[in-house]
């Protein structure tokens, strides 16, 4: 039986070990949504898979859906986000990826939540220090909208409407950090996660 190969843009969020030299990817992609693939001995010093599959990378790989889930067949890295931000910006990187881990459910395609993360990452090598606050209650706010947590009124709209990033609009976060603070506390209560 002939596989399909699927063949997209998307962002390593987790990477943890199986097997003797097996690697288990999480990964958001543009277009199958949030998957988990493997690659078979990719740990191994000889692997041309190796390079490319560390955590928050941005990729072009190539999967195909087997009996037990998705296997990776090949990898192109395009840039690596940990590697491309200054070391305070890292951390940053982490927390956008656990809240996605914990808040996406299922295998669905959402071109919408990629482009928003997309767009934040690439957004993170232009930040200070002192940006890292209103970045992250931008980013958290607009993937709980997206996701349905948070509802769009007059004084969110702006913010959550579209994915673009600059800093007047980190600035003018920071004006309604309170209230979105709130908003975000409130949509992670009602999710139980």
């Amino acid at each position: 039986m002939a596989y399909h190969i699927y063949t997209t843009e998307g962002i390593i969020l987790k990477r943890s070990s199986f097997g003797e030299a097996n690697i288990l990817l999480y990964i958001l992609t543009k277009d199958l949504g949030l998957i988990i693939a493997s690659a078979q001995s990719a740990r191994l010093s000889v692997s041309k898979l190796r390079p490319a599959l560390q955590e928050y990378s941005l990729v072009s790989i190539s999967v195909v859906k087997g009996k037990n889930g998705w296997k990776i067949t090949n990898v192109i890295e395009k840039k690596n986000y940990f590697f491309n931000s200054p070391g305070e910006i890292n951390s940053l990187l982490a927390k956008v990826s656990q809240l996605l881990l914990k808040m996406i459910v299922g295998e669905s395609p959402n071109p919408e939540i990629y482009n928003i993360v997309y767009s934040g990452f690439e957004y993170l090598s232009e930040i200070t220090e002192s940006e890292n606050q209103s970045f992250e209650i931008l980013i958290v706010l607009r993937i709980l909208a997206n996701l349905g947590y948070v509802v769009s009124d007059s004084s969110t709209e702006k913010f959550i409407s579209d994915s673009m990033w600059d800093k007047p609009k980190l600035e003018e976060v920071m004006t309604m950090k309170n209230n979105f603070i709130l908003l975000i506390n409130k949509a992670l209560k009602e999710s139980h996660l």
